[in-house]
């Protein structure tokens, strides 16, 4: 049997786009074929045009229902949130993924954070998601691995789908990161651990920690 675990340690924000200090919603995505979008296996099994939508909206809600989202308060110019000794759990799994990939959001913004997570998985109930399913439906159709295609024109929608649900202008991001990692290269003997990772902006400062391990249980 196997264990992994994918940890946020603590994130450093040099400015928080406030005079003083304010709210910051933290908003984190964990997405792969390995971790939430296995309906998408069925996708060049079937011929059945509703069939492929609907594993389509399957796929999205799924990759929807992995986020993570916090509110850090009386946040300040130079704060440090740190999450314990521990760490918090982002992603965790009974098997180790071959890959996965990470979208991390700090947004400074009032909103309540319930309201804001339904508006969040609002998104494929939008118009514009039937326009998207129909987009990605004639960009699969000849792909000799629609599934994979599929998969990251999905990821890339409902990431900006939620950016653009978050963001009332350009000065309430406060960072963005996009991170992909593999076991082969990243963490070939289940660990892996980095602190003070720069996001996009350079704003944020970032510490992650990979733990996974394969062992017997007692009784086997």
């Amino acid at each position: 049997m196997e264990f992994f675990v994918f940890r946020l340690n603590k994130l450093k924000i040099l400015d928080n786009r406030e005079w003083f200090s304010g709210e910051v919603k933290v908003l984190s995505f964990i997405t792969g074929k390995d971790v939430n979008l296995p309906a998408l296996d069925a996708l060049q099994k079937t011929t059945d045009i509703e069939e492929k939508r609907w594993l389509i909206r399957t796929a999205a809600k799924s990759v929807l229902s992995s986020k993570e989202l916090m509110q850090i308060d009386n946040v300040k110019d130079g704060h440090q949130m740190t999450f314990g000794d521990t760490g918090y759990a982002l992603y965790t799994a009974d098997s180790i993924p071959v890959s996965f990939n990470w979208s991390l959001m700090l947004i400074e913004i009032d909103e309540d954070i319930n309201a804001l997570g339904a508006q969040i998985d609002s998104i494929i109930n939008a118009p514009e998601f039937d326009t998207f399913t129909t987009d990605v439906l004639t960009l699969v159709a000849a792909a000799t691995n629609p599934a994979a295609l599929a998969g990251v024109a999905i990821v890339k929608h409902i990431f900006g789908a939620v950016a653009n649900t978050m963001l009332n202008n350009k000065d309430d991001q406060i960072g963005l990161a996009y991170q992909s990692f593999n076991r082969f290269e990243h963490y070939p003997h289940g660990e892996r651990k980095r602190d003070g990772v720069p996001d996009l902006s350079g704003n944020v400062f970032i510490d992650y920690s990979i733990f996974g391990t394969t062992y017997i249980p007692k009784n086997e």
